[in-house]
Order: structure tokens, then C-alpha cells, then sequence
């Protein structure tokens, strides 16, 4: 009880103290100019660029939580797909993957390993599983390419999810033994160790909000419960750190060379109005440094993954028809990027960053080119404010299984046809990645070729598959579809320094007819429940005033009656 009431005193303070997070639109810092007239932004030679893929999303063979949900039927667009469980063969056929990744100029692979496959029971360890992803990572070393190798990408055992997953303190020592025996197999070949990836986004969708593997059962009241300081956001995201920081010092011992850090989710978190700046201000608190703040001083880089920016309104997030979206219903907004690695820079002084995501579902490839080509110009203008960003890695190389959303979201630069044997076709975006990959530099022609698609699009009327369920109230959640829906590509400007957006879409009156679309059936629901009462009340009354009044004629008759 002490618990809450101390939480009633401290939320108002901490919503005060993160007013100006999330919600400013302020300018963003300019593009230094290149010597080259041809070039708008050189990295230089010390800059990497790389490509990202994790287990649940490629590798065939894998009994995991993710299938066992999809059996169930808790993943769109997926039972409605050929061979969906083959995924796209990377634990049988990486060299398909791993070629293109090479072709594409990338000089890093970030790839995961699963915990559930090398450690499928208790205390029962998979050697031959552990042995393959060795020779995986030789293979990849083998081309030339740096490893990036995560631990914990969105996947924990179906036993360790049985006994309550990472808000139990067990879960610490279970994943840190799992990973002693990654470290000690494979880690002579990693350069780079990414420990957790995004383990709030995670946390949310799986013990808050009951959305991920093994789906517990939602409800409001639990749900904000959960996502709260004293609830299992706040356990299992402690019980993390404690293993991300038991791992940093083993990883040292074990392998001086090797770089370590996490992979941290970043997104540019708005209030549709002026009612939902609160729940944007706290969903900042919690999420943005919340993870970072425990785990800094004991990482050599921060990875931050982003892939835009989300209007919270009410309990959900505002699909607004002015803005432009990825196909998963991600608002693209590359000066948020900006924006963020200039509060992390001052919040984390002098530390060293790596984008370790950043991409955008587009099956058609009409923003893909222009989001990549804005997002690198975010990074280089905060670059040149002094934040050391060392690389930058994309999601992803090959269409692939997108979590709860299925197969319906495209983020490859590579397209596949599941029904043709996961036959590759390359994108126009897979040949403008290498182009900037190979030569460090994104040159004038690259923006304004890209962004004249988009423009294409928009002068067309060209429509793009849109994956996330919308309300009628143009709400979302992460709720994906067996089947897109249309959505036209939008007529707004939002490159880099050129977006235009109010500060509130929504001050104040939407949100109340909102709140009263909300409320209006259980309000006719008490109204049908209370008529009767009302009525009779009323007839009592009504009688009652009757009969006072033929009593107060009949004083007044008796008393006319005695004069």
C-alpha cells in the first residue's frame, strides 16, 4: 500500500520533469557541407554500415514460443501463408542471406541466437544446436563481414515463460548460464554483443498488455499495474540489467576485444491532445532511459533502434490521415532521430551510439529509399553536434515473420515468394543501400531521386498495403491483419528539417467527442438499467405531491368552512 501512495505522490512530479521529452518540434540542427558539390552527406571511412536479421523472424527448424503462439492462432497473417513455419530458411540456407548481405556492401551482420533452441528444457543443453551456430558465425566471418551477435531478441523459452519469465529473479541466472555457453562456443568470432534487444518493448507487449508469447489474458487494470514502477516491468527490466551486467564482465574476462552493449528501442512519443500529453510524458519516463539509465556504465556503446515516431491517445495509438506511415503502422519522422540522439548525448555525455535498427515496412518500395536517405541526414547532423555515432545497421535484408503481425509486413531491400520455394527478388532499395554502403557518402541525386518517389506516388493516387487493424475512431494497438487494407500514400512533406506537424493535433475537442464515443454504450447501458427507477421514483413523486395537495384543498375548504 506504501508503494502506491508513494507512487500518487511521485507521478505528478515526474510528468512536471518530462514536459519538453517527446513533445518539442524544435528545429533540428543543419547538414555540415561537403566539400564534394555532388555529395550532402560523407560519413568517412571509420563509419560502418550494416544489416540485421534475428532468430524468430528467419530460422527454419525452430520450435519456439513464436510457433507455438502462431499454432494457436494469436499471429496474423500467418496460417494463410505457404510454409509459414519455414520462415525463410536461414538455420538451413543462411548463405542465401549472408551472400546478400555481402553484396550489399554491408560490412556488418547483426544475427541473434536462440535461447530455446540451444537450451530447449532445463538444464538440458543442445550441443549440435550450439555447434551449428558456430559454424553460422565462421561462415559470416569467413566473407569478410563483423558479427553483431544478440542474445535476447523478443523470444524466451516456453519453460522459463511457464514459471513467469523475466519478472522472476530465476530467469537471471537461467539466461546468464544459456549465455556462458554462447560466450565460451562463439565468442572468439564477435565483434559486437548486443545483450538484450529492446527488452521494454518486450516487456510491455508480453507481460502488460498480453499480446506476445504466451499471451496472457488483458485488462486495463493489469496492464497499468504492470506498467508501473512496482509492477513486472519494472522486475523483469531490473532483473535484465542484472544479467546484462553479470554478462559485461564475463564477456571482458573472457574476450578483452569484444565490444558490449544493448540494443535499445527508441521511439519519438507524442500526445495526439492535450488529455494524452500525461499518458505520452509517462510512457516516456518509463520507456526512453529507463533500461539505459541501469545498464550505461556497464556498456561500451548504446545501440538504439528506431523506426519513428507514435501519437498516444487514450490507452492506444492515433493512426492520423495527414501523417505518413510504414506499411506496420510507424509513423515516419526522421528530425525525431535527431532529436532523440541529441537528448540521449546530453543525458549520456561523450558516450559512443550505434543505430543498431532502423527501417520501415514498405512493400511497394516507394518511402524505403527516401526513409533511408533522411534518416542517415538525422545521423549526420547529429554527428556533427558531437554525438559519436559509429554505424548504422538497417532492418532487415529478406522479407521475413514480423512478430504478431505475421508475413504481412514487408521491411526487406529483398522481396520473397513464399509460394516459388522463398524465391529473392531484389528492391530499388536494396541497389540505393549498396551505392551508400560501398561509397560512405549520400550524395544530392540520391535525395531528390528518392523523395521524387515519393511524389510519384502521391500525384497517382498509388496505394500501399497498410497491416495494422484501424478502429473506426482511427485508433491502433499491436494488432496485426490476415489481409492488408489499402492506404494511399500521403501528400506531406517530412524529410529531414522540412517536417510540419502541429505541437497537439488534437488540443482539446477531439478528445473528448473521443472520450464520450468511449463511454456512450455503458452510459445507455445505465440509462436502460436506471429508466425504471427513475420512473417509479418520479410517479412517487408525483403521488406524493397529489395527494398533498387534495390535503392542503381540504384544509383550505374546512377552513373556508368555519368562517
Amino acid at each position: 500500500m506504501l508503494d502506491y501512495l508513494a507512487w500518487l505522490v511521485v507521478l505528478p512530479v515526474l510528468l512536471i520533469t518530462g514536459l519538453g521529452y517527446g513533445v518539442s518540434r524544435d528545429p533540428v540542427g543543419p547538414i555540415p557541407q561537403s566539400m564534394d558539390p555532388l555529395v550532402l552527406a560523407d560519413f568517412g571511412p571509420d563509419f560502418y554500415f550494416g544489416l540485421a536479421t534475428a532468430p524468430a523472424h528467419v530460422e527454419d527448424d525452430l520450435n519456439d514460443s513464436w510457433l507455438e503462439f502462431a499454432k494457436r492462432g494469436k499471429v496474423a497473417a500467418w496460417s494463410n501463408h505457404h510454409k509459414p513455419e519455414d520462415r525463410i530458411k536461414f538455420w538451413t540456407e543462411p548463405e542465401t542471406e549472408v551472400d546478400l548481405v555481402v553484396e550489399a556492401g554491408a560490412t556488418v551482420l547483426r544475427l541473434g541466437v536462440d535461447w530455446q533452441r540451444v537450451v530447449p528444457e532445463p538444464g538440458k543443453v543442445d550441443s549440435a544446436a550450439l555447434a551449428r551456430y558456430a559454424e553460422i558465425v565462421k561462415m559470416i566471418k569467413g566473407r569478410g563481414l563483423k558479427v553483431m551477435l544478440t542474445l535476447f531478441h523478443h523470444s524466451a523459452p516456453t519453460w522459463v515463460a511457464n514459471y513467469g519469465g523475466w519478472p522472476e529473479p530465476r530467469a537471471i541466472d537461467d539466461f546468464v548460464a544459456f549465455s556462458k555457453l554462447v560466450v565460451d562456443e562463439i565468442g572468439d568470432d564477435v565483434d559486437y554483443w548486443t545483450i538484450f534487444n529492446e527488452p521494454h518493448v518486450f516487456t510491455i507487449l508480453t507481460h502488460c498488455a498480453g499480446v506476445w508469447p504466451p499471451g496472457k489474458e488483458f485488462s486495463v487494470f493489469g496492464a497499468l499495474k504492470c506498467f508501473s514502477p512496482f509492477g513486472e516491468y519494472a522486475w523483469a527490466l531490473k532483473n535484465m540489467a542484472n544479467a546484462h551486467g553479470q554478462l559485461y564482465k564475463y564477456i571482458h574476462a573472457k574476450k578483452t576485444n569484444a565490444e558490449v552493449g544493448m540494443a535499445h528501442h527508441i521511439g519519438y512519443i507524442s500526445g495526439h491532445g492535450l488529455f494524452d500529453l500525461p499518458g505520452a510524458l509517462y510512457n516516456h519516463f518509463m520507456t526512453t532511459y529507463y533500461f539505459v539509465d541501469l545498464t550505461y556504465e556497464q556498456s561500451d556503446f548504446i545501440g538504439l533502434n528506431y523506426y519513428g515516431q507514435e501519437f498516444i491517445s487514450g490507452t492506444g495509438v492515433a493512426i492520423l490521415p495527414e501523417e505518413e506511415y510504414s506499411d506496420a503502422g510507424r509513423g515516419i519522422y526522421p528530425d525525431g532521430l535527431y532529436h532523440l540522439l541529441m537528448g540521449y548525448e546530453k543525458r549520456y555525455p561523450g558516450r559512443r551510439f550505434m543505430i543498431t535498427e532502423n527501417g520501415v515496412s514498405d512493400a511497394k518500395d516507394v518511402v524505403r529509399g527516401a526513409y533511408l536517405v533522411q534518416h542517415l541526414l538525422a545521423i549526420k547532423a547529429a554527428m556533427a553536434q558531437g554525438v559519436k555515432v559509429e554505424g548504422y545497421v538497417f532492418w532487415t535484408i529478406s522479407d521475413n515473420w514480423e512478430w504478431a503481425d505475421g508475413y504481412c509486413p514487408k521491411f526487406g531491400l529483398v522481396a520473397v515468394d513464399r509460394e516459388d520455394g522463398l524465391k529473392r527478388t531484389k528492391r530499388p532499395s536494396f541497389a540505393l543501400f549498396q551505392e551508400i554502403a560501398t561509397t560512405g557518402v549520400v550524395t544530392h541525386q540520391q535525395a531528390e531521386s528518392t523523395w521524387e518517389t515519393v511524389r510519384e506516388g502521391v500525384r497517382t493516387g498509388l496505394e500501399r498495403p497498410f497491416c495494422r487493424d484501424i478502429t473506426a475512431g482511427g485508433m491502433t494497438g499491436a494488432f496485426g491483419i490476415d489481409e492488408p487494407v489499402g492506404r494511399k500514400v500521403v501528400d506531406k512533406e517530412w524529410r529531414y528539417g522540412r517536417y510540419e506537424g502541429p505541437l497537439l493535433v488534437d488540443p482539446v475537442g477531439n478528445f473528448m467527442e473521443r472520450a464520450w464515443k468511449a463511454a456512450e454504450p455503458k452510459v445507455q447501458e445505465l440509462v436502460i438499467l436506471i429508466k425504471p427507477k427513475v420512473q417509479e421514483l418520479v410517479d412517487l413523486i408525483k403521488g406524493y405531491l397529489s395527494e398533498r395537495k387534495k390535503d392542503l384543498q381540504w384544509t383550505q375548504e374546512a377552513a373556508e368552512a368555519e368562517l
